[in-house]
């Protein structure tokens, strides 16, 4: 049976089966993936040079990664993305909207504030590094489970897996150019994230930021620790919307002009 496709109103396609019920609804609303952030994100695209370096960290299943091809074709676009299932449908993502893996660097790590490995928790979209305290081993038979289900062959149900952590700063060694705009979705760990960029925010080398911060589920003091962050290393909040009406996290532009 021929797979159903959602089209959304950009022009960006994805495969009906990896949506959920409630992402469904809210595009029944407006035919974009974050009603609020699509708008704050064209316009932030459209500001960088046509060959600028765009990064995406928590890439999913590559909507931002696709969106950002279409309105800039001579774009270096790299996407963080630790989950192996995501991947999958990633790849699946680009090969639908006639793009090539290689026009993209995936990174399969997760970002954190220091290196080595860590718990994650295996939620779908709602997937994030585990909290302090977890559980970080894996059982073979976890281990199998989650191989069958980045195959396809298991329905995947939430599961603690076990991932590889680098954090902000060393993906930004090993880019190697400054980054123009770093976008990010990481489910609450968002000031985890950016204590792994000291240097980073330091130098400047993140140009400016797009953070979906997950307020709403931690408090508004997230979201707040953030913005503390960056303005003390020198960046100038252009967008501060703690508590958005039409997605479910709170949305943060900030940049840093040398």
């Amino acid at each position: 049976m021929e797979r159903a496709i959602h089209t959304f109103d950009n022009g960006v396609r994805v495969y009906e089966d990896q949506l959920w019920a409630g992402q469904r609804a809210r595009y029944e609303k407006r035919n974009v993936h974050e009603a609020e952030e699509e708008d704050i994100f064209v316009d932030l695209i459209a500001r960088l040079s046509p060959e600028g370096c765009y990064v995406d960290v928590g890439a999913a299943i590559g909507y931002y990664l696709i969106l950002a091809r279409k309105l800039a074709p001579r774009l270096t676009i790299h996407g963080i993305e630790p989950l192996e299932r995501h991947r999958r449908l990633l790849r699946e993502n680009l090969l639908l909207n006639d793009l090539a893996e290689t026009d993209f660097t995936i990174h399969p790590e997760g970002l954190n504030s220091s290196e080595g490995s860590q718990a994650f928790q295996d939620r779908g979209y709602s997937s994030k590094l585990a909290p302090a305290g977890e559980e970080q081993t894996v059982s073979l038979s976890r281990r199998w489970k989650a191989f069958l289900e980045s195959i396809g062959l298991r329905r995947p149900k939430n599961a603690t897996i076990t991932i590889p952590t680098i954090t902000l700063d060393t993906l930004v060694r090993r880019i190697g150019d400054p980054i123009d705009l770093l976008q990010m979705d990481v489910q609450g760990l968002e000031v985890e994230v950016l204590k792994g960029a000291s240097e980073s925010l330091r130098t400047g080398a993140i140009r400016t930021f797009l953070i979906g911060t997950h307020g709403r589920m931690v408090g508004l003091t997230l979201h707040q620790e953030c913005r503390q962050l960056l303005q003390t290393n020198g960046y100038a909040i252009e967008v501060d919307q703690p508590d958005t009406k039409e997605q479910p996290d709170g949305i943060l532009v900030a940049s840093k002009r040398l």
